[in-house]
C-alpha cells in the first residue's frame, strides 16, 4: 500500500531525530486547509503534483500531496490499499504481519531496522471504500504519526471511466528539539517520489481498465 509506505519512510526519518509526543489529532481536520500553509505545484518527472506543508513548534510538521491519477476510482482504490510486496520495497522494513484484517479495518505490525536497532510498530488503518483511508500509529510510547488519504472523482469525469483525485495529508510531531526543516526536506522528497511511483503504477493499469470497460454490457 503506497500510503503506508509513505508512513514507514516518515518513521525512519523521525527515529533518527528522537521520539514523538503522544497526543492525537482529529484526523478529519488533516484534510482541511491548514493555517499558514505553504502550497506549491511541482512537476515530478512528467507528473503534476501539488505539495503543501505547515511547520509549527506547537503542532509539528504537516505534509501532504494532491494529484490526479489517470485510473478510475475503483482501480485507484485497489492500488492504494494493496500491501503486496510492501516489505520488500520499503528500506529498513524487515517484517510485516497483519494482526487484524477486517473489511474496513486492518491492524498492521511492522518491524523496521534503524541503524543497529529493530523496532516494532503497530498501525491502525481504517477504510471507507472507495473514498477514504485513515491511519494512525498505535504505539503510544513511540508517539504520533497519523494521516488520511482521500480519493475523489476528478472534475468532469464519470465514476466508472474518468480519473481520480488523490490527496494524502499527514502529521508528525517531535517531542523535543528536532530540526523540523530537515524533516520537511526529507518528507518532501519522499512524498513526491511516492506520488511519482504511484502514478506510474496507475498508468500500467490503464490497458486492463480499458479491457474491463469494453467487456461491460451496454445499456439498451
Amino acid at each position: 500500500m503506497h500510503t503506508i509506505r509513505v508512513v514507514l519512510w516518515g518513521i525512519l526519518v523521525w527515529l533518527v531525530g528522537g521520539a514523538l509526543a503522544a497526543e492525537g489529532l482529529n484526523l478529519n481536520t488533516l484534510h482541511q486547509t491548514w493555517p499558514k500553509q505553504t502550497v506549491r505545484d511541482v512537476e515530478v518527472d512528467r507528473y503534476q503534483v501539488r505539495w503543501r506543508h505547515r511547520l509549527s513548534r506547537a503542532d509539528g510538521l504537516f505534509a501532504g500531496v494532491r494529484f490526479q491519477a489517470p485510473t478510475d476510482r475503483a482501480t485507484t482504490w485497489r492500488l492504494a490499499t494493496d500491501y503486496t510486496g510492501l516489505g520488500r520495497k520499503t528500506p529498513g522494513v524487515t517484517a510485516i504481519k497483519m494482526l487484524e484484517d477486517a473489511p474496513n479495518r486492518q491492524i498492521i505490525q511492522v518491524d523496521a531496522k534503524v541503524l543497529w536497532k529493530t523496532i516494532r510498530f503497530v498501525f491502525e488503518v481504517e477504510h471507507q471504500a472507495p473514498h477514504r483511508v485513515t491511519f494512525r500509529m498505535a504505539n503510544a510510547a513511540l508517539g504520533i504519526f497519523e494521516g488520511v488519504c482521500v480519493l475523489e472523482d476528478a472534475p468532469g469525469s464519470q465514476e466508472s471511466q474518468g480519473g481520480t483525485m488523490v490527496e494524502l495529508s499527514t502529521r508528525l510531531k517531535p517531542s523535543h528539539s528536532v530540526p523540523l526543516r530537515l524533516l520537511l526536506a526529507v518528507e518532501r522528497m519522499t512524498f513526491l517520489q511516492s506520488a511519482k511511483e504511484f502514478l506510474k503504477e496507475c498508468e500500467r493499469q490503464l490497458p486492463a481498465q480499458a479491457a474491463s470497460l469494453r467487456k461491460e454490457p451496454t445499456s439498451r
